[in-house]
């Protein structure tokens, strides 16, 4: 998707670019792009725990599950 640089506000009143502004400014917070730091240790089996369940016997019946 192409995204233009400048929206053109000349024919908005200024109440209109105050409130266009301060919507742009809550996008640019609500989507703001956390960068996650990697850890530089390196990755051990042993430090991963496993979880098990015991799925036998379990028969899935669609229905029952979307009922609310």
């Amino acid at each position: 998707m192409d995204h233009s640089a400048f929206i053109d506000v000349s024919n908005l009143s200024e109440e209109a670019r105050k409130e266009l502004m301060e919507f742009y400014t809550y996008l640019l917070k609500k989507y703001k792009l956390v960068k996650v730091k990697r850890s530089k240790m390196p990755i051990r089996k042993k430090d991963f725990k496993a979880l098990s369940i015991d799925t036998i016997g379990y028969k899935f019946n669609r229905e029952e599950a979307n009922e609310r």
